[in-house]
């Protein structure tokens, strides 16, 4: 697929797709390597031909026959849809073939949630040192400053590792993140998330910087707020890492990853009585029914709210 006269029409369109998706759609790195591999695994499970053209029959057997989540055969349907409605556009298909591909159904199950104190338990085993030296003073230091981010904010952890130095505003309390489609939003943070990233940036950052880098460690990257040894921006898998750790020390289970700690605040917002666009915003839900969600799980406090508010409850 790299546009040489040896490349087939449907490489052809799939690297124009791509570039169209990454100027004028904007999407994320994370996402076009995803759209990437889909579409390669899509056009070697065609085999010589051009059978994708004359109808959707090619687009519902690969979909069918891949033996994955429900997850990932949505968003390999997405993929497709996209890709045949770029070809549309360009006139390579006869007739629309977008329409016939489906998406797979998925129920969608409550997120676990956590309760305040078990919030509370999570961001103190995150901030305990491993041993007494200055690399794991500093790892707990950023792990610390990781979950009262996540916390705070809302913010997916991939938002939260992108963070730069220059997207931080510890004297107005503020994030810039930047989400899905990268829409930039600014979302307030707490005194006691501003309190663990100046606490990481005035001790532990430095360390990070300093210290060798692991074997084959990406390039230090100065403008990150977060820092893997050796200066490199954290990856978010070491993000998920530290929560898992965390957790299981806090006696919290090995099932606590990073969006439970989105999911939280959202619950918790909402229990607290914010108003359910302002939490939209501030999770930077495009569909309102997304955020929706979270109020299935207050369970009997909307029904006390009910009860209390309604004429005839």
């Amino acid at each position: 697929m790299s546009g040489t006269a040896s490349s087939s029409p449907l490489d052809r369109i799939i690297a124009s797709c791509l570039v169209y998706l990454s100027v004028e759609r904007n999407l994320s790195p994370r996402t076009l390597e995803a759209y990437r591999g889909d579409y390669r695994s899509f056009a070697a499970s065609l085999g010589v031909g051009e059978a994708w053209r004359s109808d959707a029959k090619a687009a519902q057997e690969w979909l069918a026959d891949a033996n994955v989540a429900v997850a990932t055969k949505r968003r390999r349907a997405a993929a497709l849809r996209v890709l045949y409605r770029f070809a549309e556009g360009e006139g390579e298909l006869t007739r629309s073939l977008s329409g016939e591909i489906d998406l797979p159904r998925t129920r969608r199950s409550l997120p676990a949630v956590l309760r305040p104190d078990e919030v509370e338990r999570l961001l103190v085993a995150l901030a305990a040192p491993r041993d007494s030296g200055e690399l794991a003073t500093a790892d707990a230091q950023r792990a610390r400053a990781l979950g009262e981010l996540l916390y705070g904010s809302g913010g997916r952890v991939s938002e939260i590792v992108d963070l730069n130095l220059d997207g931080i505003d510890l004297a107005e309390g503020t994030v810039r993140l930047f989400g899905k489609g990268r829409r930039e939003r600014v979302v307030p943070i707490g005194e006691p998330a501003a309190d663990a990233v100046r606490t990481y940036l005035d001790g532990g950052r430095a360390a990070h910087a300093g210290a060798s880098a692991r074997s084959g460690a990406a390039a230090p990257e100065p403008s990150a707020l977060l820092l893997a040894r050796g200066g490199a921006r954290l990856r978010r898998e070491a993000a998920w890492t530290a929560i898992r750790t965390a957790a299981s020390a806090a006696g919290l289970g090995r099932e606590i990853h990073p969006h439970t700690l989105r999911h939280s605040f959202a619950t918790h917002l909402l229990d607290g009585g914010a108003d359910l666009r302002v939490v939209q915003e501030l999770l930077g839900h495009a569909d309102i029914a997304t955020t929706q969600l979270y109020t299935h799980l207050l369970g009997s406090h909307v029904r006390d709210a009910y009860k209390r508010a309604h004429p005839r409850a």
